[in-house]
């Protein structure tokens, strides 16, 4: 069975070689979200951890590098690169890319767990390039301010926003050691006040500048109007995607506010000294004014990447914005490709009822789209709690209905009789994307919405579009969940209850192929409260990917263990999926706060959890 997405490839493995030694074991790169551009999530060639040595008495906790700002970017992991600082080891250094949202880069050793002393920055980078370089981060009330929301309005992101999406990394030489460049996107403030977005390129082996350019453009809107980026309004969620010598760099807005678009920008990156602008696209060309509540459509998918076949198509999903099929393609998927150095929209996929998703919020961009391996297929699901399964060679352009859908999170709950308003109706949402473990015969989908346990669904071998659900009722359901409200709140029929919580769980899948007890589903999620508009203390969870209900508890291990204190994650990072690679797992964390209750401010916690990268690993 052809893959066109070249499944089984896709991750950048290198096979270090010393002079006249034996080979050492492959070593995983990770150089973008979800490791490729099919944004899998899933690692296949992991051998070091499998069912039966994730366990407590086997795994934890290994070592934490605390870093100057939360990190929502999804670490990435680079095997024997070449680091100047380190000109002893000829055959490279295994390093981990943090980047935070005090506009820093971190590059850490990352086979290194030895302690850091507590409640101190880590000294233990290989480089940093910070803000001095970066530029000065944004004050989340400053920005909540300017959009009128006042104190604890837009809160969205807090305390500081800077780097937000995930780097990607572009290797310019595979031989150890690797050199490479690292593309990062900062939001910014100079000095004169003036908010600034840039993209810059960085050299792997020191994170010294090698080139930047402004993020701005303009594009022709209806009429004679031009739609124009506006660097304050506009947050680079998704990851960033690099396709061969195209680096793709795309916006939503703050906190649904005020006249921001979806955005996509594509840049030459073949010379990183000169950084060149191909083209830009706006999702929406209608203004939104104080008359109207149009445009927007923003692109942020929880952080996600936007998926890239071998045609050098895009595939990404849009949120809450007007829609007419022809300039303005709000909750829609999209197909998008550069020709001749234009953007231009190929098809789209657009729910029959996407004026009710707007209406009430609930946009198809909080999640994203991912191929199925081996097929034409494609899965997409957001805030409605659906799951859609599509034919990415044929979307529909807006008219036609999905292959297949099913409701995966509880149904929607009407409050009222006649809902009107946003809030009327309750929805427990899916961020991110469902993850794919493939198999030959059959394959398996896990996804975990608000306030839901880990679903596992089977995929199946159809005559008529390659794969089919076997059934819309998961085959397997883990026994933990997403942290639910506790009683009388937690009933999911009950109209009064209170918000729901958010974000649901963050997954990575990790295996030795398809060989039996290798296969773990990894899950990052709050522990017990709602992340929404809140720093709340997380959980790194294992279950096992062959049959996620089983284990202790359901489950293989977990960061909480009451037994071993010394394996607590920290504060949960939202929508930061966990980065598996060459026997160990990754995880970001947040700097805790409080809320002043006088000022209904976030403020860092003085003396709290510092943000960090916590590092797990076989003991």
């Amino acid at each position: 069975m052809r893959n066109a997405w070249v499944y089984l490839v896709v991750w950048r493995i290198c096979i270090i070689v010393a002079s006249g030694s034996a080979p050492a074991v492959a070593q995983v790169d990770v150089l973008t979200q979800r490791y490729d551009n099919s944004r899998s999530a899933a690692n296949l060639t992991e051998t070091k951890l499998n069912t039966f040595n994730v366990n407590k008495t086997t795994f934890g906790k290994l070592a934490f590098r605390i870093v100057d700002g939360n990190v929502y970017a999804q670490p990435l992991i680079v095997s024997a690169a070449k680091i100047r600082s380190r000109p002893a080891a000829p055959m490279g250094t295994n390093i981990a890319l943090v980047a935070t949202e005090h506009n820093s880069v971190y590059a850490f050793d990352a086979d290194d767990t030895t302690a850091d002393p507590d409640g101190q920055e880590s000294k233990r980078f290989v480089w940093h390039t910070g803000p001095d370089v970066l530029g000065t981060h944004v004050e989340s009330q400053e920005l909540s301010n300017k959009l009128g929301m006042g104190p604890g309005g837009c809160v969205d992101i807090t305390t500081e926003i800077g780097i937000t999406s995930t780097p990607v990394i572009q290797i310019t030489n595979a031989s150890a050691p690797k050199q490479g460049i690292v593309f990062v996107a900062a939001k910014s403030k100079t000095p004169s006040g003036t908010f600034v977005q840039k993209l810059y390129s960085l050299n792997l082996a020191d994170g010294t500048v090698l080139g930047q350019i402004p993020i701005a453009g303009s594009v022709k809107g209806t009429g004679n109007n031009r739609v124009t980026f506006d660097a304050f309004l506009q947050l680079n969620r998704p990851g960033l995607a690099l396709d061969k010598n195209t680096l793709y760099v795309m916006f939503g807005g703050h906190c649904d506010r005020q006249a921001y678009h979806g955005w996509i920008f594509a840049y030459d990156v073949s010379k990183p000294k000169a950084l060149r602008l191909i083209d830009v696209f706006s999702d929406t060309l209608t203004e939104r004014s104080a008359s109207n509540d149009e445009g927007r459509g923003g692109i942020w998918m929880s952080g996600q990447g936007p998926a890239i076949d071998t045609d050098g198509n895009l595939f990404l999903a849009t949120g809450d914005g007007t829609f007419n099929g022809v300039t303005d393609f709000g909750n829609s998927v999209l197909k998008i490709k550069l020709v001749s150095g234009k953007f231009q929209v190929q098809d789209w996929f657009t729910p029959a009822n996407h004026d009710q998703l707007l209406q009430f919020d609930v946009d198809l961009g909080s999640g994203a789209a991912i191929p199925v391996p081996g097929s034409h297929l494609m899965l997409a699901g957001g805030k409605e709690g659906r799951i859609y399964l599509l034919d990415r060679n044929n979307l529909g352009r807006g008219t036609s209905s999905a292959l297949h859908d099913f409701q995966s999170t509880n149904p929607p709950l009407s409050r009222t009789q006649n809902p009107v308003a946003i809030g009327d109706i309750i929805y427990w949402n899916i961020h991110g994307s469902p993850v794919i473990w493939p198999g030959q015969d059959q394959m398996f989908v896990y996804v975990m919405g608000e306030e839901q346990r880990l679903k596992q669904y089977k995929l199946i071998p159809d005559t008529e579009v390659g794969w089919k659900f076997e059934s819309d009722t998961p085959f397997k359901t883990s026994v933990e969940s997403a942290p639910l409200p506790n009683p009388p709140n937690g009933l999911t029929n009950d109209k009064q209850r209170g918000p729901i919580f958010m974000p649901g769980g963050f997954i990575t899948v990790s295996s030795d192929g398809t060989k039996a007890g290798t296969g773990i589903v990894w899950v990052t999620m709050p522990f017990a409260e709602n992340a929404n508009r809140n720093v709340v203390r997380g959980i790194l969870r294992a279950f096992d990917a062959a049959d996620v209900s089983r284990g202790q508890l359901g489950q293989l291990w977990s960061s909480e263990d009451e037994q071993i204190p010394a394996d607590s994650l920290g504060m949960h990072a939202k929508f930061c999926p966990p980065t598996v690679a060459n026997g160990k797992v990754y995880v970001a964390t947040f700097q805790q706060e409080r809320v002043n209750p006088e000022t209904n401010t976030h403020e860092k916690l003085p003396g709290g959890a510092q943000p960090a990268l916590a590092i797990y690993g076989l003991k």
